[in-house]
């Protein structure tokens, strides 16, 4: 199916609005064309159907810096990014290499199907001797010009992006196998210690290394769910069995600090299908704030219902949410501890709504206090 902007769309606005038609072919125009390309942020070009350069803002970027702009034009997007399969003008595209170019690929498909496509690009560059490695992600779409399909061809820098991804794959990888060789080493202490009065220092030495193990997954479970790669693991849970992780998890958490926890308003015991292990990290969230938001010596209460084919589980403070900062509740990275912050609200909309099929949401009044609550199907 086509899509996109088509001759007769462009006929149509021309006669609705003659006031706003651009008419490309002068060179007052063309050079107006050529603006608008150097005032966007993207490395952007409009190529014609044997991909070769008709005007682009290349030269904004660095590996193409020393061209100029008369050497763009009429070359292929490889030929001006010195990509290194390109040997002489002309290789563009003809290369055994090229069939996995997602410049090239991503083109071909825009202009085989006409319409916009997305893909992205490894690119290795070779300039004065060098070598340099690209990571591009391609958006390609057609635009038409007297009646002629020509391809918008737009290319975002996403090289740091890239690297800092795998950097944190090595990273977690890495740290959860040494956490793990530390938790076995507590373990072996727990099992072998003989000396009443260590008993309560290895617990809670093992308490600590829990929560940096859980602390570290939910790291690496928010960026998961954040890039849509998130797998969920349904089961069948009890209600009760959620509170009491979450119960000792926070207990034990320094941000309790003289602050007491009330579960006692759990009283049903019910069964739900759920990720318990995602509907523990919203609860531990709330519940952390909910500390942070009591005064020492002050309760937060973790309660659960169920209504219907609805299950409720909520987390209370006596504090007051200041209006400026509700409206701006969930938002990522908003935060009124500083810069770094901000995460917590945020995860539990991610995780509640987009992932668990619930809903996320809070009340805060004088008299009240605050409440965060999660409402989600049972799942049977």
């Amino acid at each position: 199916m086509t899509s996109g902007i088509t001759p007769g769309s462009l006929l149509s606005a021309e006669k609705l609005y003659p006031e706003l038609y651009v008419d490309f072919s002068s060179a007052e125009n063309l050079k107006f064309m050529q603006e608008v390309l150097d005032s966007s942020p993207l490395i952007s070009a409009i190529v014609n159907q044997n991909r070769q350069i008709v005007i682009s803002n290349f030269r904004r970027h660095e590996i193409v810096k020393s061209r100029s702009l008369e050497e763009l034009i009429g070359r292929r997007p490889g030929e001006v990014l010195f990509c290194l399969n390109n040997k002489k003008n002309g290789d563009c595209g003809t290369t055994e290499n090229c069939q996995f170019c997602g410049i090239n690929q991503t083109l071909k498909q825009s202009q085989l199907q006409n319409r916009m496509i997305t893909g992205e690009c490894r690119l290795t560059s070779i300039e004065n001797s060098l070598t340099n490695f690209h990571d591009f992600k391609v958006t390609c779409a057609p635009v038409y010009f007297n009646g002629v399909m020509y391809t918008f061809l737009n290319l975002a820098d996403i090289s740091n992006e890239k690297r800092n991804l795998a950097l944190e794959n090595v990273f977690f990888h890495d740290i959860m196998n040494r956490l793990g060789a530390f938790a076995g080493i507590i373990d072996i202490i727990k099992r072998e210690n003989r000396q009443e009065s260590l008993h309560e220092y290895i617990d809670l030495l093992e308490t600590i290394g829990e929560m940096v193990i859980e602390e570290i997954k939910f790291q690496r479970e928010l960026k998961a769910a954040e890039n849509h790669e998130l797998i969920l693991d349904l089961k069948d849970n009890f209600s009760f069995e959620i509170i009491e992780s979450v119960r000792k998890q926070i207990l034990y958490n320094p941000v309790m600090n003289s602050r007491n926890l009330d579960t006692t308003g759990c009283i049903n015991n019910f069964k739900i299908k759920t990720d318990s292990t995602l509907l523990r990290r919203v609860l531990l969230n709330m519940a952390k704030n909910a500390a942070e938001a009591t005064a020492q010596k002050g309760t937060i209460t973790i309660f659960c219902t169920q209504h219907s084919e609805k299950v409720l589980f909520s987390v209370h403070n006596p504090g007051v949410i200041p209006p400026d900062v509700k409206l701006q509740i969930f938002q990522r990275s908003f935060s009124t501890k500083g810069m770094g912050r901000g995460l917590g609200t945020y995860s539990m909309k991610l995780f509640g709504e987009n992932y668990l099929n619930g809903k996320v949401y809070f009340t805060s009044d004088e008299i009240s206090g605050t409440t965060f609550t999660i409402e989600l199907p049972t799942g049977s």
